[in-house]
């Protein structure tokens, strides 16, 4: 497991640097653009949004990054599969960031839920509420 745990304190401390991969980079960018259109593009974002958006962004793409390292380990160890200690320790390292995100996308989510349309009262075709 230590190697394991140097791999994931190297991603760490790239994170902690901001240092990022292109692949790592490019998830971030379509993330971001993604929240940014939601909240209908550049134009109609405020600042405090966009730096939100922001770190939603770099966060989601870092934890790709965990989520891709602890995977490899748990496929490729079977012992850590089998060590609760083990697999706790892997869930430490990507605790902050889901922490983190679970409250930016809740700040985020009352922004948007305060923008959203209302519901009409009537169901489409599928059950669901059509919206004004």
């Amino acid at each position: 497991m230590n190697a394991f745990k140097h791999g994931l304190a190297a991603i760490q401390k790239r994170r902690e640097e901001s240092v990022t991969t292109e692949h790592e980079e490019s998830v971030r960018q379509q993330i971001l653009d993604g929240l940014i259109a939601d909240k209908g593009g550049d134009g109609q974002v405020s600042t405090a949004t966009r730096i939100l958006a922001e770190v939603i962004a770099s966060d989601a793409a870092w934890l790709v990054v965990f989520n891709g390292a602890i995977d490899h380990i748990i496929q490729s160890n079977q012992k850590v599969r089998q060590n609760p200690c083990g697999l706790h320790q892997l869930d430490n390292y990507k605790r902050g960031l889901v922490n983190s995100l679970t409250g930016a996308v809740r700040v985020l989510s009352v922004s948007y839920k305060q923008q959203a349309p209302k519901a009409s009262g009537k169901d489409d075709d599928w059950g669901f509420k059509t919206c004004n």
